[in-house]
């Protein structure tokens, strides 16, 4: 058995995990995965699995548990998903991914299990109080745009939209290809109940701004073409769509910034600038203001 490292991970500490039975990847959550929230995680990946959305499938132990504890921490074993993320995903990447989405959130309809969101609107006041606390000169210049964001979001937020079991975190790095065609999804971690339109959202948040951090408006036209292919949007959806690309700018504007202020020293994991959705941020602000649709 050998254990390498997975240097890519942001929110946990992963390696993969080779055995004689095969290929796997274990990991070791952190703090923003609480244990008593993972059975939801576990559940829904193996009902994806189950209806055929390619996902990790977690792998039981003899006596049918996957949730183990390892080094203090809470520990699962999944197996290996082939394909690879794309650093720079194009137009038909990103109508892949919209239409991958779809597929997940077909797969998890029906799932009994029921988890808030823990990085939703009710959470970013508290973030954005507990980064002010800990602010640098950097932090204090940012904090008026995102307390301006998020005066808008609380006066505005779709509450009545389409809710259901969602991941949250539908990022390019979370997402394999395989022959130019979507092959899966991994990192659940963040799976909840939440607005479909805002699991979009954050896909469209993620994706659709080239290596310079500028927006490409045929980029979000054909994700949201691939996923309204397989689960159709309603109107009030689309319409939707500006407010909550700049809830979840600032989501992992404030996600990211709080790792800045208060860094974690003892997991392989990685963080990033909270600057580059700062800017999607002000962008999408400015799109709500204008009342403008995404492309």
């Amino acid at each position: 058995m050998t254990l390498t490292p997975i240097a890519e991970g942001v929110e946990n500490t992963n390696y993969k995990l080779l055995t004689s039975t095969g290929l796997y990847v274990l990991t070791l959550f952190e703090r923003r995965t609480p244990a008593d929230a993972l059975p939801y995680v576990v559940d829904l990946m193996l009902q994806l699995d189950a209806r055929a959305v390619p996902v990790p499938r977690p792998i039981a132990d003899r006596e049918g548990r996957a949730l183990k504890s390892l080094c203090q921490r809470p520990a699962l074993i999944v197996s290996f998903l082939e394909g690879k993320s794309l650093l720079d995903p194009g137009v038909d990447a990103c109508r892949e991914a919209g239409g991958g989405l779809a597929r997940l959130h077909h797969g998890a309809e029906g799932y009994g299990g029921f988890r808030p969101n823990p990085f939703g609107l009710s959470s970013w006041g508290p973030l954005a109080e507990s980064c002010e606390q800990a602010a640098d000169r950097a932090a204090k210049r940012r904090l008026p745009s995102i307390l301006r964001a998020l005066d808008r979001l609380t006066d505005s937020w779709p509450y009545h939209l389409p809710m259901g079991s969602c991941h949250t975190d539908f990022f390019p790095d979370n997402v394999f290809f395989s022959d130019g065609r979507f092959s899966g999804v991994i990192d659940f971690y963040f799976s909840c109940d939440e607005l479909r339109a805002y699991d979009l959202a954050v896909a469209l948040a993620s994706w659709c701004f080239d290596a310079q951090n500028r927006f490409v408006p045929r980029r979000a036209e054909a994700m949201i073409a691939g996923y309204s292919a397989r689960r159709g949007l309603s109107a009030d959806e689309r319409v939707a769509l500006p407010l909550l690309c700049l809830g979840a700018a600032v989501r992992f504007t404030l996600t990211r910034l709080y790792d800045r202020l208060h860094p974690q020293n003892d997991a392989l994991v990685k963080e990033k600038d909270p600057e580059e959705f700062a800017t999607r941020m002000d962008l999408f602000y400015d799109m709500t203001t204008a009342g403008k649709g995404l492309f």
